[in-house]
C-alpha cells in the first residue's frame, strides 16, 4: 500500500486521533508547556506503537502467538545490570517466602545471572523492541520495576498483569523523573516520606487515581553499606600524596556543572589550591557531551593531581575523597547518607520543565535541601572556589545531625529496606490471592 516510508508516516499523523495529556498547573503556570509536551510526546509514542505493530505484523497475520513461557506470579524487570543493587536486597528477602519469582533483565551481562538466589529464576528478556514486545504481553499477578514511564513510554500495561509496582532508585528522590513517569503505576515504594509527599501533590493536580505508597528505605544504599563493611573492600588510592581530595561528580546536560563551569572549576582548583581532583562525569556525559568531555580531558589530564574516573563502580572514588562538588545529581545524597561527607552544589540553573516536579508549587525536596547543606556556587562566588572548598572540607562532624534528620525523607530505614520491600510485595500478593478466592 505504501511504497514510500515517508508517506506511511504522513498517513499515520493525518488519520490517527492523538489524545492530549494536558492539565492545569496552578503551581507554575506551565499549562501551555504541558499541552505542547503532551501533544509531542503522545504523537511520538502513538506513531512508534503503530510502527512497532507493523514490524510484528507478519507474525500476527500468520496466527503465531507470542510465547510467554513462565508461570510466575511475581516478576521483576530490570533495564540493565546497573540496577542490580536496587533489586538484589529485595530478591534475597523475598526468596525466603519460597515463592517462585522471575527476574527479567535486558542485560545479558547482568550480575543476576551469577547470583544464585533460591526461588529466583533469571531470564534475558531481549533488548529494546524485543523487551518491550515481551513486557507488553507479560502474564503475572505483580510486576516490579524501577523503570519510569509505564503506559507513557515504550512499556505499556499488559492486560495480563494485575498490579504494577515501582521502586524508586535514587536517594535524591523521583522529582527529576520525566513528566507522567509514575502516573499509571498501582504502587510506588519510596526511600522515605519526601517522595510520598511529592507524589500526593502531583496526584492532587492531575486527573489520575491515587496510588498505594509505602516508604521502605533505599535498597541500593544498604548494598553499599554492606560492601564497605566487607573485609574484601579495599580503597585503591589514585594519588601518591596525602593531600585532601575533591570529587567532581555532576549530572549531565546544559544546566549541569560541567556545561556551566567546567574549565573554570579545573583552573580554580589547580591554580588556587593543592587539592587532588577526581573527576567522575555522569555516564551520559560521554555520549551527550562528548565534545566537552574530550576537550576537558585533553587539557586537564596531564596533571598528577587529576584522575578521570570512568569505572562502572563509583565506590572507590566516593570512599577516598574528602568533599564533593556537584549540581543536583542524586549522587550527592549517596555521599551524604553513606559517607556523611560535605558537598558543594550548583543548583541555580535547575529547571523543572518536563519533569514531574513541574507540577508542584515549591522546589522539589532535593533542591530545597541543597540550599541548606554546604555552599551553592554561582556566578557571584565561582572565582572563590578554592576558599569555598577550604571552608567546607572539614564539616563532616557538623553534618551528622542534619543528615540524621534528613534520613526520614529518603533513607528512612537503613539496613531494613530489602526486607521491608519484600514484605510489602509478598503481603500484596497474599491479599490479591485472597480476594480472588
Amino acid at each position: 500500500m505504501f511504497k514510500n516510508s515517508k508517506w506511511l508516516v504522513f498517513f499515520i499523523f493525518a488519520v490517527v486521533p492523538l489524545p492530549v495529556f494536558a492539565y492545569l498547573d496552578p503551581g507554575t503556570g506551565s499549562m501551555l508547556f504541558s499541552i505542547v509536551l503532551g501533544i509531542v510526546a503522545t504523537s511520538f509514542f502513538v506513531l512508534k506503537s503503530l510502527l512497532f505493530k507493523l514490524f510484528h505484523l507478519p507474525a500476527l497475520l500468520s496466527g503465531k502467538k507470542l510465547k510467554i513461557d513462565n508461570e510466575f506470579n511475581i516478576v521483576f524487570y530490570s533495564e540493565g545490570g546497573s540496577y542490580w543493587f536496587v533489586f538484589e536486597p529485595v530478591l534475597k528477602e523475598i526468596s525466603k517466602y519460597s515463592i517462585p519469582v522471575l527476574y527479567l533483565t535486558s542485560d545479558e551481562k547482568d550480575p543476576a545471572f551469577s547470583s544464585d538466589i533460591p526461588n529466583v529464576s533469571v531470564q534475558f528478556s531481549g533488548k529494546s523492541i524485543k523487551a518491550f514486545f515481551y513486557l507488553n504481553r507479560l502474564k503475572a499477578e505483580i510486576v516490579v520495576m524501577t523503570t519510569p514511564g509505564l503506559d507513557v513510554l515504550q512499556i505499556k500495561r499488559s492486560k495480563h498483569v494485575k498490579h504494577y509496582v515501582h521502586i524508586t532508585h535514587s536517594a535524591g528522590g523521583c522529582s527529576g523523573y520525566k513528566t507522567y513517569s509514575l502516573d499509571y503505576y498501582d504502587t510506588v515504594l519510596t526511600g522515605g516520606d519526601a517522595d510520598i509527599s511529592l507524589i500526593r501533590e502531583i496526584e492532587s493536580v492531575r486527573p489520575i487515581k491515587k496510588k498505594n505508597l509505602e516508604a521502605v528505605g533505599c535498597t541500593y544504599l544498604d548494598v553499599i553499606r554492606e560492601k564497605l563493611k566487607s573485609p574484601d573492600f579495599k580503597i585503591t588510592k589514585y594519588f601518591s600524596n596525602d593531600n585532601k581530595t575533591v570529587l567532581i561528580s555532576p549530572t549531565w546536560g546544559s544546566h549541569g556543572l560541567l556545561s556551566v563551569y567546567g574549565e573554570k572549576i579545573f583552573k580554580q582548583l589547580l591554580d588556587g589550591s593543592d587539592y587532588n581532583i577526581i573527576i567522575r562525569p555522569h555516564p551520559q556525559s560521554f555520549i551527550s557531551e562528548e565534545e566537552l568531555i574530550e576537550f576537558l580531558k585533553e587539557k586537564y589530564s596531564s596533571s598528577p593531581r587529576i584522575y578521570w574516573d570512568s569505572n562502572k563502580n563509583n565506590l572507590n572514588s566516593l570512599a577516598q575523597s574528602d568533599i564533593m562538588i556537584s549540581d543536583f545529581s542524586g549522587i550527592i545524597f549517596d555521599y551524604l547518607f553513606v559517607f556523611g561527607k560535605p558537598v558543594i552544589s550548583h543548583i541555580s540553573e535547575y529547571d523543572k520543565r518536563g519533569k514531574d516536579s513541574m507540577d508542584i508549587a515549591d522546589d522539589p525536596w532535593n533542591i530545597r535541601v541543597l540550599r541548606d547543606i554546604g555552599t551553592n556556587i554561582n556566578d557571584d562566588n565561582i572565582d572563590s572556589l578554592p576558599d569555598i572548598v577550604r571552608e567546607n572540607v572539614n564539616k563532616s562532624a557538623d553534618l551528622s545531625s542534619v543528615i540524621g534528620a534528613l534520613r526520614k525523607d529518603m533513607d528512612k530505614f537503613p539496613g531494613e529496606s530489602g526486607r521491608r520491600c519484600a514484605d510489602y510485595i509478598f503481603n500484596l500478593f497474599q491479599n490479591m490471592t485472597k480476594q480472588e478466592n
